[in-house]
């Protein structure tokens, strides 16, 4: 048998999934906001959510082949549901991008 969860070793833990367990520092995983005309090209300011790993914005990350991914995402004003929709997926995105970090254990 070898998938196994008893010991919930690689499960990201804290409230609603937070912490990063690839190696003992646990960072911190959570959402940065910000305005900026950087990514839409057009002369309004746009707001945008970019994932964080222990208080350090990622705007952008090297992906598996090495490639450079954008890691914001463009909010503008929409209703509180789809506000919550996002911030969960810049969650699952942190989750993504820590497993590219030099510090990140596979075990």
């Amino acid at each position: 048998m070898s998938f196994t969860q008893e010991r919930e070793t690689n499960l990201h833990t804290g409230p609603h999934g937070t912490i990063c367990d690839g190696c003992e520092k646990r960072c911190k995983l959570g959402h940065h906001w910000f305005t900026g005309w950087f990514l839409s090209g057009s002369n309004r300011l746009t707001t945008y959510c970019c994932p964080t790993i222990d208080c350090q914005e990622i705007k952008q990350y090297k992906g598996p082949n090495g490639e450079i991914v954008d890691a914001c995402r463009i909010y503008d004003g929409c209703s509180p549901l789809q506000r919550d929709r996002m911030l969960k997926q810049i969650n699952e995105l942190a989750h993504e991008i820590v497993k590219y970090c030099d510090h990140y254990k596979t075990r």
